[in-house]
């Protein structure tokens, strides 16, 4: 087994859940999974798409959620090509009740899953209806070894969801859950950001290195 010559991971473009605050998405109507672009989103995966282009070479194979963001951003990325393989493992953290109620009706039904939450932390932290740290690590998990035992020394382009992506990064670099956290108070990728690596033996093993993280080509051009 080894890993793919290239390998881009790109956060979606802005969707309608990033211009919403926390009670506001609970209240939207549209499910969390069927958010679509915005109009500056779709503008934003353009100059990326370019981007990826002039910077990379061509994708032998492409990976994407099953999240509307996901194939809309793939779809303006790479309009002509293929495709791309929609894959569960590459969703989003399933949140559970804290995508439907607001913090209010979070405190008047379930106070003690607001206690519950501080006494075992963000990571541990299972909602019901939903996953917690752990659990998409597992699914990230399964997805690297389907990468290292089909895409041997191929360039393999995926679009994916920001938390995802940090806790890809945390497997891929063995960096601790202290530093997820951090990671994820504070954000630790921009929407169509584009985070790559290319594949190298490293003392006689195949290991993936850093070439690119959180490029955001879009930036002063919006």
């Amino acid at each position: 087994m080894a890993w793919p010559k290239c390998l881009v991971l790109v956060r979606h473009a802005e969707s309608e859940g990033n211009v919403l605050t926390v009670d506001e998405r609970t209240k939207f109507t549209t499910p969390t999974h069927a958010y679509g672009l915005t109009e500056r989103g779709r503008k934003q995966a353009e100059i990326t798409g370019q981007f990826l282009k002039d910077n990379f070479p061509p994708f032998d194979v492409r990976y994407v959620s099953y999240y509307k963001r996901s194939k809309e951003t793939m779809d303006i990325l790479c309009p002509d090509d293929l495709p791309p393989y929609e894959d569960p493992r590459l969703a989003e953290a399933q949140r559970g009740i804290y995508h439907t109620m607001t913090r209010e009706q979070l405190r008047m039904r379930f106070p003690e899953e607001i206690e519950r939450k501080k006494r075992e932390g963000l990571y541990h932290y299972r909602p019901f209806g939903g996953e917690n740290w752990p659990d998409v690590e597992l699914r990230i998990h399964s997805f690297l070894g389907t990468l290292s035992r089909d895409y041997d020394g191929q360039n393999v382009l995926i679009v994916v969801h920001g938390h995802w992506l940090i806790l890809f990064q945390r497997l891929i670099h063995h960096f601790s859950i202290d530093e997820a956290l951090r990671r994820y108070k504070y954000g630790a990728f921009e929407n169509a950001s584009v985070t790559g690596y290319h594949s190298k033996n490293v003392n006689g093993k195949p290991r993936l290195v850093l070439k690119a993280q959180n490029a955001v080509p879009w930036v002063g051009k919006l």
